[in-house]
């Protein structure tokens, strides 16, 4: 966002090397978090830039030519410095850096542009010219500066970003939400996107697609109200989006609350990535953007904006949560993963230590949000077979050898855990898990490990439901492999074990 000086104040941040940065990284873009409202955002700010702010660049290059041209630059600014003596000397020291680039008509273009904002930025002169205080309203001077200065206004205001920015001396109620959509330049607007996108993901995800598009807009609008209430009157303005920006940031501390949250900060010189309660951001972000608004006089960037947002957004998060509106699995859901790494990395190292007893207490909760989990699965396998006759080993084998397989990995786990298991341990699986484990050992082709628990099922005395396909596997691999005689004795086992029509035509398949 912009704010008073010679031109409108952007809701953005400086440019040049930042002294802070604090970037959320907490959760990852997936077709379960999807973003449309924030990518919709985006695009619209883009849209709005690229196209209707596009002819921006020819309305202002030609009111700077007639600026100069018509002698008005020359006048108001001599008039202006005889009117404001003791800001003479500030203004000389910015035209002349910019004296120093006019080396084509463009720079000297520029520079009329830059002496008019200026001029329209003191809040006492135009006014005074205005009312003839500072040259005589009869005169012919007087009729010539009024006509150059009214067509000079009208091409001024052919821009589309002048007319649609939040004016603090003339305010309309279609620039409190327009001006959010403006941006000063490409690096104004790369910025801007880049936060929303990275708040984006965190908070629309959490509130829902409408809720959040409603939180942006009203969180925008406190930014606008409290930059207002600073500088009412004055005759600048402010454009851009990051007033409603720093809305998602106070609704992203509130609504993850003392969840811990991934981030990177960056300060002065030192930079990292941590994990902390998101709520410990409120105070940083908007204590530093209160700072910057006492000490950053003459800033281009509109702080008072950001603060106004972040509280704004602070208080729609408080009220959500009141309500109860919030979707709490998926705030709670990356935070929870990355406790769970953390507690799996200290299970680890306990483990390495041999201290079973503390590695096992990690686990056990783990086991019991990440069933699936092989890392963890694997971890607490090890755990288990630390001690000798561990009444936890039978489990653990267990869990991991009813993986189903899906990767190479996964299935050269079950397979070296199945090795592991029966050098350490009798078998203590049930009849259909270990029906189940034959079926896949056969279908990866590990023929040892298949037949071996298919044996040791022939021989119970109550017949597991699905043996009568293990058989047909096996019969069906050792027939791929040339054994005809080894493969005969489990389709005999078929023919012994079931009659079920399906099973017969895909064991005369075979022995076809």
């Amino acid at each position: 966002m912009l704010s008073p000086d010679p031109g409108p104040k952007e809701a953005g941040h400086r440019k040049g090397r930042p002294t802070m940065l604090i970037i959320p990284l907490h959760k990852a873009v997936s077709r379960k978090n999807f973003p449309l409202v924030t990518l919709l955002l985006v695009l619209l700010n883009g849209v709005v830039f690229a196209i209707f702010q596009g002819g921006d660049t020819r309305v202002m290059q030609q009111a700077a030519s007639y600026y100069q041209e018509s002698g008005l630059e020359e006048r108001e600014w001599a008039w202006l410095e005889e009117f404001v003596p003791g800001y003479e000397m500030e203004f000389r020291n910015q035209m002349e850096r910019l004296d120093r680039a006019a080396e084509n008509d463009v720079a000297a273009r520029r520079i009329a542009l830059a002496r008019s904002r200026m001029v329209e930025s003191h809040p006492d002169f135009l006014p005074a010219l205005r009312s003839g205080d500072i040259i005589d309203p009869d005169s012919d001077r007087y009729a010539d500066w009024q006509a150059d200065r009214a067509e000079f206004e009208r091409l001024m205001d052919q821009s589309f970003t002048r007319q649609y920015m939040m004016h603090y001396d003339d305010v309309e109620p279609v620039t409190l939400l327009s001006h959010m959509f403006l941006h000063g330049g490409v690096g104004h607007l790369v910025g801007n996107m880049l936060f929303l996108l990275l708040l984006g993901i965190l908070v629309e995800g959490a509130l829902g697609p409408g809720l959040f598009l409603a939180a942006y807009l009203v969180a925008g609008l406190g930014g606008s109200a409290l930059s207002l209430a600073v500088h009412w009157g004055t005759p600048t303005g402010m454009l851009g989006a990051s007033g409603a920006i720093a809305g998602l940031m106070g609704l992203f501390t509130v609504l993850y609350g003392r969840l811990r949250v991934r981030f990177f900060y960056w300060v002065w010189v030192y930079f990292d990535y941590v994990r902390a309660p998101a709520i410990v951001l409120l105070p940083v972000w908007l204590g530093w953007e209160l700072l910057q608004f006492l000490l950053a006089e003459g800033s281009n960037v509109a702080y008072e904006a950001h603060a106004g947002g972040i509280a704004t957004g602070a208080l729609i998060a408080a009220g959500v949560r009141a309500l109860g509106w919030q979707r709490d699995g998926f705030l709670q859901e990356e935070s929870h993963r990355e406790d769970d790494r953390e507690a799996l990395e200290a299970a680890r190292q306990d483990l390495a230590a041999l201290n079973v007893t503390r590695a096992k207490h990690r686990l056990r909760p783990l086991l019991e949000r990440n069933a699936d989990d092989t890392a963890v699965l694997e971890s607490w396998y090890h755990a288990c077979k630390v001690q000798k006759e561990d009444p936890d080993l039978h489990d653990a084998a267990g869990r991991l050898l009813a993986l189903p397989g899906d990767s190479a990995e996964e299935r050269a786990l079950v397979m070296e855990t199945f090795a592991d298991y029966r050098q350490r341990a009798n078998l203590k699986l049930t009849a259909s898990q270990a029906t189940d484990l034959c079926c896949r050992l056969l279908r990866w082709e590990a023929l040892e490990e298949g037949l071996l628990l298919l044996d040791r099922l022939l021989r119970l005395k109550k017949t597991p439901e699905e043996l009568p396909r293990a058989c047909l596997i096996a019969a069906q691999q050792l027939r791929r492999q040339g054994r005809s005689d080894d493969a005969q004795r489990y389709m005999d086992a078929v023919q012994r074990l079931t009659s079920d029509p399906a099973m017969m035509r895909a064991l005369r398949q075979i022995q076809d």
